[in-house]
């Protein structure tokens, strides 16, 4: 066997001629070639072949480069070895004769070359030679001039990252692929896939940008026809606090288009600069607009003289507006000495207390497996739980029944699951719960931010807040935490 694999490269060897540094680096190769054919480890094989193929390439002996790769072709045919039952392996050494063909500036190989590996790459059907394909017809495009074509294979490669909608995946596809055109020292394809980067970039701005302002819009429009309903005394005011919202709207529109701008030139100064630090300024920025928003239209709502349901829960909203803000802005700052041993049952009776006087006459409130210690961040759970336990006293009627859940869900894992025996969520509600710009709540439904607030603290300690789907009867909020 070692010697009829050696016979396959004797042409090779002996025609490489070059210095000794890159003829120990052919050698290594070849060891390593000999050893995977003989372990019929094909597909490595291949690449190692590609490889010493292209040692020979850079010493200016491409009669030696083909060689390399048709014997071995001959050698896995010899051994019934086809692109029918291996084309992954066949794919990579035509591959390598498009590389030479390319280096050779032979388009006419070339041309031969990307048909064959297509037909390859089709049998294979995996997303490695996939990309691999699309990324060698864009080379081969390019390189001919055809530069929308060569697009097109760019904006493909980039679709697939983009269908799952993560935009952080495709910026690292587009970083990927200009590191491999910069490796195979490609001005051509760098500069065409920067410039179809930047022609992303763009759009995702301009995108991001829109949904914003259609956001803020929608919130302004719900302020206004909300205080709109209200006596003379609300009209009044109603004047002030709408160019209020709209003087923040405008900075929220002047803020998004500058971050716009600012990405934008970010991205052409640096070219290859991650935005994700961008992105983080933009969210705080917006969350400390809302915060400020919060903060001016606060104080102008308690100086209007009105004690009604609806103007209450407008003050109540604005307060949380205020309060989801400042939460959704906080990093994860929970820390190992924030964390404490508390006894789970003095930890829930002290919370059940603090709302007692918000419960209606006869509505009892029962523990269950709240025994023994947990290793929380008592403060912050606290203020979760309180939150949830209001949201069951308001919902649950007289002589109702409200129970707090302790489970140990693993080492590091805690769920307090609050229930109550109220009115159900409406399988329409269940999808919104959670969402703090969901347009179908009314501020006549009561503290619709809540729960919000609720899932984005949650969220700052390691937890997740859901609603328990199996309960039909009443409501049940778990949150689960993970120290």
């Amino acid at each position: 066997m070692r010697r009829s694999i050696f016979m396959v490269l004797v042409f090779a060897l002996s025609a490489f001629g070059m210095q000794a540094v890159a003829q120990n680096s052919f050698e290594r190769v070849i060891k390593s070639y000999n050893s995977q054919l003989s372990a019929h480890q094909y597909l490595p094989a291949a690449k190692s072949a590609v490889a010493a193929s292209a040692l020979c390439a850079d010493a200016k002996n491409y009669d030696g480069a083909f060689k390399m790769l048709t014997n071995t072709a001959k050698y896995l045919g010899q051994r019934h070895v086809t692109p029918d039952s291996l084309p992954a392996v066949f794919f990579t050494l035509e591959k390598g004769k498009f590389d030479l063909y390319m280096r050779l500036k032979n388009n006419s190989g070339a041309t031969k070359a990307i048909q064959t590996m297509a037909n390859y790459a089709k049998k294979a059907n995996t997303k490695d030679i996939t990309r691999e394909m699309l990324l060698s017809e864009a080379n081969y495009y390019y390189s001919g001039g055809q530069t929308a074509k060569g697009d097109n294979c760019i904006g493909r490669l980039v679709k697939e990252t983009a269908s799952g909608g993560d935009s952080e995946a495709v910026k690292k596809e587009f970083i990927g692929l200009i590191k491999k055109g910069v490796a195979a020292d490609d001005a051509t394809l760098v500069d065409h896939v920067y410039k179809s980067y930047m022609a992303w970039t763009d759009s995702l701005a301009e995108m991001n940008a829109e949904s914003d302002l259609a956001k803020a819009k929608k919130e302004l429009t719900t302020a206004q026809t909300t205080i709109g309903d209200k006596d003379h005394t609300i009209k009044v005011k109603n004047g002030v606090i709408g160019t209020l919202i709209t003087l923040l709207v405008i900075a929220v529109a002047a803020l998004v288009a500058g971050g716009v701008m600012y990405a934008r030139a970010l991205a052409r100064n640096r070219k290859l600069k991650l935005q994700a630090e961008a992105a983080d300024e933009q969210s705080d920025a917006k969350s400390q607009m809302i915060h400020n928003m919060s903060a001016v239209i606060e104080p102008a709502l308690s100086k209007i003289d009105s004690d009604t349901p609806e103007m209450d829960n407008l003050r109540t909203y604005i307060k949380r507006l205020g309060e989801y803000s400042d939460a959704d802005s906080a990093k994860m700052a929970v820390d190992e000495s924030a964390m404490e041993n508390v006894d789970l049952e003095k930890f829930c009776e002290d919370a059940v207390e603090k709302i007692r006087p918000q419960l209606k006459p006869g509505v009892t409130v029962n523990l269950s497996g709240c025994k023994g210690m947990a290793h929380i961040a008592p403060v912050e759970v606290e203020t979760i739980l309180l939150d949830l336990l209001r949201n069951a006293a308001s919902n649950t009627p007289a002589n109702g029944k409200i129970t707090i859940t302790y489970k140990k869900r693993g080492a590091k894992s805690h769920q307090f699951v609050v229930t109550d025996n109220g009115p159900a969520v409406t399988s329409d509600k269940r999808e919104t719960l959670f969402n703090p710009f969901d347009l179908s709540r009314q501020l006549s439904e009561g503290d619709i931010l809540l729960l919000p607030v609720c899932a984005v603290r949650a969220k700052n300690i390691n937890g997740t807040l859901a609603l328990d789907p199996e309960v039909t009867h009443g409501a049940s909020y778990v949150l689960t935490l993970h120290s």
